[in-house]
């Protein structure tokens, strides 16, 4: 998964949501454009990103659940926020990969 979608070689972190997640300002929080170039983080990208993790909650890590669900709250409408999040769980698994 992680390869996949381009995080193999990432810095793992130790908490899967960060101090500040629920202090983000969503009013001013940019939406992800639905349509972009390679390098540009769109909303497909974020589906995608999502749908993941939601898989590896369900079927191998139940411990990921909470943040999977908070990150995925706006799947129609993501905003870079969200984008952040997705990415900060994906590189807690990276961190956690031999955890049975």
């Amino acid at each position: 998964m992680l390869r996949e979608h381009g995080m193999a070689s990432v810095h793992s972190v130790r908490t899967l949501i960060g101090a500040g997640s629920n202090e983000i300002d969503e009013a001013s929080d940019e939406l992800l454009p639905t349509s972009g170039g390679d390098g540009v983080v769109t909303v497909r990208k974020f589906q995608s990103l999502e749908g993941s993790l939601m898989w590896v909650a369900r079927c191998t890590r139940p411990d990921i659940a909470y943040a999977v669900h908070k990150a995925s709250r706006r799947t129609h409408s993501p905003t870079m926020s969200d984008w952040k999040l997705g990415k900060r769980i994906a590189r807690h698994l990276a961190g956690t990969k031999s955890c049975r």
